[in-house]
């Protein structure tokens, strides 16, 4: 069953997202888009790949809003982490990447599921 993958995959995407929150500055690998668009695409497509994961429960809203507070407990945590700190922005940025990015899977839900074979 394909939606397995996909819990494995967000699992995996979910153990990324602390790494790549803690890690000092200096270890920290980098696009060329910058640390706002790093938030924005990471939490974006972290929500896409859980409402594929989870498809008939928990509700969506409900899973955005957990992934929320996932990446708040994240930013936070950032005040814990030599030479990293936590800012409202970032975590902001972050979170507009999960709305955004359940807004989008919640059009585009019903053609995903259909072309992945998965409803």
């Amino acid at each position: 069953q394909l939606s397995v993958y996909f819990r494995g995959a967000f699992i995996g995407c979910i153990v990324a997202l602390v790494p790549l929150s803690w890690l000092p500055p200096a270890d920290m690998p980098r696009t060329i888009f910058g640390g706002h668009a790093e938030h924005f695409f990471a939490y974006l497509g972290t929500s896409i790949v859980m409402g594929l994961a989870f498809q008939k429960s928990p509700r969506p809203t409900v899973l955005c809003a957990l992934l929320i507070l996932y990446a708040a407990a994240l930013e936070a945590g950032q005040l814990y982490s030599p030479g990293r700190h936590a800012s409202f922005q970032d975590f902001a940025i972050s979170a507009a990447g999960v709305v955004v990015g359940g807004l989008l899977l919640s059009m585009a839900r019903p053609r995903v599921l259909s072309w992945l074979k998965l409803d």
